[in-house]
């Protein structure tokens, strides 16, 4: 680590804002850090009865301007209600990540949870840090109790990266198949060419790349967070390709986040299908999964967008900033994804208020649940605080979300495809909206500010019901090692 104070400005700025006023933009049943920053959710699993969520987090973000170095956050529940926020897990003390502990992956194996993750190295001068001047360091730690990390070991360096890749290749991802071990890892080639690498390994700590995985025809020029899970049956491929060119209905923001379908062997052979976006909003990103003990596959992202000029959001300035989404969980249903709100947040809702809507709907929260259910071709306008909206227009077929001058915070239009609207479900906590559509066909993610807390419906063929959502519960188990 470069700065010997560093741990210490953490502890201090997780003082500062554990004292700090409550914010009635900071959501209360999404995680958010103690202060500064949060990324990529990573290091997912479910370990006995405990949940583990790690994140990319940089606590001093919000205080300078200066590059800090991230770590790895941490968080654990058995029932998604009740939460307890861990000391922090991985620290960049190390030669081979003292500029930051990027995205990675948790393997349990024989009484021990390993963590794999990317260290990251910037060299001081004048580089692209594309082809010169980064480090990309594959390390592991590990841990008997699940809250303490240690023997952080080296296991692959930019030496042992093929030599048509760029300095760009991160995001560790372990996935167990057909009774072997592979390591997933996003790359970007020589050429700006998406792809992952894959690496097999029987003990975990010795690799050798044994396939890559791209598309036929070039698909964005990098490929980060990959990752793969078996859903209802279909192997499926996630990933969150870089560089493909923005249209109207799909790929609006400055990256993506989605899933192809997968034929085939990691270690040889396998095939990709089309590429489907998880989120059609403002802000989703970074997407993992995790495999529960009663054969669920959940999906846990990043409410948040990088490279934008909305990337930092008036938060920032109340020393906090950025969101882990809803976890999700995903089926296979008709030859598509779904994603559905996790079944245990239900427990959070309060009593129900149900109305016709040819009457319309007027309600004051910025933390309930309000479900929509419409007649077939009904057009329907639903109003958010200040000035935000989500439109839908039958004739046209397009659902649309503003995110308006005063709540998008530099937000503007995302809109999408929609032959026939039959459910909307939105969750809103905070400065947080996530709008599931049609029972999880499609996913609308946002951050939306502003002081205002009216929603509106107006009049339509159909039913609202709207729900107050009552907060989850965290424990500080600690906010420093």
């Amino acid at each position: 680590m470069e700065n010997p104070t560093y741990r210490e400005e953490v502890r201090q700025a997780y003082a500062a804002m554990a004292a700090a006023p409550a914010d009635p933009w900071r959501p209360a049943y999404h995680l958010t850090p103690p202060a500064g920053t949060l990324g990529d959710p990573n290091g997912l699993c479910q370990w006995g009865d405990t949940y583990h969520i790690f994140d990319v987090t940089s606590p001093l973000s919000c205080l300078t301007t200066r590059r800090t170095p991230c770590v790895w956050g941490h968080w654990t529940t058995r029932d998604f209600l009740h939460y307890r926020l861990l000391p922090v897990a991985i620290w960049p003390d190390d030669r081979r990540d003292r500029d930051g502990v990027y995205s990675g992956s948790a393997l349990l194996r024989e009484g021990k949870l390993y963590l794999y993750y990317t260290g990251n190295v910037r060299h001081h001068g004048d580089f692209d840090y594309i082809h010169a001047g980064r480090e990309q360091n594959v390390l592991r730690v590990e841990s008997t109790d699940g809250v303490h990390f240690t023997n952080k070991t080296v296991l692959l360096t930019n030496e042992d990266f093929p030599d048509w890749v760029t300095q760009h290749i991160r995001d560790p991802q372990m996935v167990e198949q057909d009774g072997k071990l592979y390591m997933l890892l996003g790359a970007r080639t020589q050429s700006d060419e998406g792809c992952t690498l894959v690496w097999e390994s029987e003990d975990g700590t010795h690799f050798r790349h044994v396939n890559t995985l791209h598309t036929d025809s070039p698909f964005g020029y990098m490929w980060e967070c990959p990752d793969c899970a078996v859903v209802d049956g279909q192997p499926l491929f996630f990933c969150c390709p870089q560089g493909i060119p923005h249209e109207t209905y799909r790929y609006a923001n400055a990256h993506q986040c989605g899933y192809f379908p997968l034929a085939g062997s990691l270690a040889a052979g396998a095939a990709l299908g089309a590429f489907r976006q998880f989120d059609y909003g403002f802000d989703y990103y970074a997407a993992r999964t995790l495999k529960a003990d009663d054969g669920r596959v959940l999906l846990f992202g990043w409410m948040g967008m990088s490279e934008t000029d909305y990337g930092r959001n008036p938060c920032a300035d109340r020393g906090w900033d950025q969101v882990i989404a809803m976890p999700r969980e995903l089926h296979w249903v008709d030859g598509a994804l779904r994603q559905t709100p996790l079944r245990e947040l239900a427990a959070l809702r309060g009593e129900a208020r149900a109305v016709p809507g040819e009457d319309g709907f007027t309600a004051h929260s910025r933390r309930c649940e309000l479900v929509v259910e419409t007649r077939p071709g009904t057009d329907l306008t639903v109003r958010l605080f200040e000035d935000a909206s989500l439109t839908y227009q039958a004739a046209e077929g397009v659902l649309t979300l503003t995110a308006g001058t005063v709540c998008g915070a530099k937000r503007t239009v995302r809109q999408m495809q929609l032959p026939a609207l039959n459910k909307l479900d939105l969750y809103l906590d905070g400065s947080t909206l996530e709008v599931f559509v049609n029972d999880g066909e499609a996913v609308l993610t946002s951050r939306l500010f502003g002081e205002d807390d009216t929603l509106a419906v107006a009049p339509f063929g159909g039913r609202v019901v709207f729900y107050p959502l009552h907060p989850f519960v965290v424990e500080d188990a600690g906010r420093e090692s």
